[in-house]
């Protein structure tokens, strides 16, 4: 098809001058012609220009463009003007991705401490803007790209499982060994990634390698520390022990299962962090029953310093010169007058601590032991002995009456 499309009219006159009337009208035509022709050769040029580049040769393109000079119609030059806005719009679109997965690659090296111009430069050196060439936009750059940034993103991941571990472990140790906050500061953005998942993770230079190497090198150091230290933490904890212990007169652990603990600990065949953690439910498990006693206990210390006051009566009781007029007499009959009081409310209190006591073996199924001994044992002790001390006593005054009454009989026989 050309673009001669009417039939040319039937001019009178010689063939020179029928050949110069239409002259003016082909040199239009060839014109015309030839504008179009340059409209396919720039249309197609740039989509040969950039089907290139979305296919990745743009370097290789080739500068020839065949024109089909047999159709210049508007139809066709439409159709290619249409791929050509299509492939503009496709060319947008990967150049648009591109944008993103560099975004995300800075974003992820200033994270992890990379050179993100690097890291594009191995995908291809046209990605990088200051290079001046074309960028390559092909499938397989945006394939690699992708693998690049999913590659980012699990080191990214990888990196902050692994400070999650370490961080558990330097909480650990600090925990063990008492670690004082200046030594733990320099480490705390650490322990505050601990509560983070790995996409809330976007502060620069938050997971550098560096960052991991110095924490997994504080956790080697503190981990050999805590073998020289345990011996120490231990013995801290046992004397933490046997004091709740003896306050409250349970049973200390005995001191040869403590030194076999201790001989494990200097060969290393025991692990500390258990260790410790046994230590610690022992402790725990020891102030529990110091709090479940304390009542009776504090009913219990009344009753000791009243037994001694009690014993200190009686050698008072017996003493002739308790009366007499010395230095600090005063003061004794003061302490007697005191020391009857509590003598007297002794029953009432002994009564008191066998049924609390009942109760609280009941309640636990087991003896309530002050010093290894059942207290159930001396309640019921002091009270056998008060009873025979009572009857004695009764004994002694019905002596004294009858031996009274002798006397008097024996007196008034001789006066008579």
């Amino acid at each position: 098809m050309t673009l001669l499309t009417e039939q040319p009219e039937k001019r009178a006159g010689t063939l020179k001058e029928q050949l110069d009337s239409i002259t003016p009208a082909l040199r239009e035509m060839r014109l015309r012609k030839e504008e179009r022709l340059n409209q396919f050769r720039v249309v197609q040029g740039q989509i040969q220009k950039i089907s290139a580049e979305i296919a990745g040769n743009s370097d290789n393109a080739s500068s020839i463009i065949v024109v089909n000079e047999n159709d210049l119609s508007l139809k066709r030059l439409e159709e290619y003007q249409n791929e050509l806005q299509r492939l503009n719009n496709e060319k947008n679109e990967r150049l648009q991705q591109v944008e993103k997965y560099t975004d995300v690659i800075h974003s992820l090296s200033t994270i992890l401490g990379k050179d993100s111009s690097a890291i594009i430069m191995e995908v291809h050196p046209s990605l990088n803007d200051l290079c001046g060439i074309t960028k390559n936009i092909s499938d397989k750059i945006l394939d690699k790209l992708d693998t690049t940034v999913e590659s980012l993103f699990e080191e990214k991941k990888n990196r902050l499982d692994k400070l999650h571990h370490l961080g558990k472990e330097l909480l650990n140790l600090w925990h063990l060994m008492d670690t004082p906050y200046k030594d733990r500061q320099p480490f705390s953005h650490v322990i505050n990634l601990l509560s983070v998942s790995s996409s809330e993770v976007s502060d620069p230079g938050s997971l550098t390698l560096e960052i991991v190497q110095q924490t997994e090198a504080e956790v080697k150091r503190l981990d050999q520390l805590k073998a020289s230290k345990m011996k120490e933490l231990f013995q801290k904890k046992q004397e933490e022990l046997e004091l709740i212990c003896k306050k409250s007169h349970v049973e200390i652990p005995s001191q040869t299962e403590m030194k076999n603990i201790s001989n494990l600990i200097n060969s290393g065949e025991i692990d500390h962090s258990d260790l410790l953690m046994s230590m610690d439910e022992q402790i725990l498990k020891a102030k529990e029953e110091a709090a479940s006693r304390k009542v009776i206990m504090e009913k219990v210390e009344k009753w000791m310093l009243a037994r001694d006051e009690e014993r200190w009566l009686e050698e008072y009781s017996t003493d002739e010169n308790r009366y007499s007029v010395s230095r600090g007499a005063h003061k004794n009959l003061r302490r007697a007058e005191r020391a009857r009081i509590m003598v007297s409310k002794m029953p009432a209190l002994v009564d008191l601590l066998i049924k609390m006591t009942r109760g609280w073996e009941e309640e636990r199924n087991k003896v309530f032991l002050y010093d290894r001994v059942p207290l159930m044992e001396m309640l019921e002790e002091y009270n056998m002995l008060r009873r025979e001390k009572e009857e004695e006593r009764k004994r002694l005054q019905v002596s004294i009456i009858h031996g009274f009454k002798t006397d008097t009989n024996f007196y008034i026989t001789l006066c008579s």
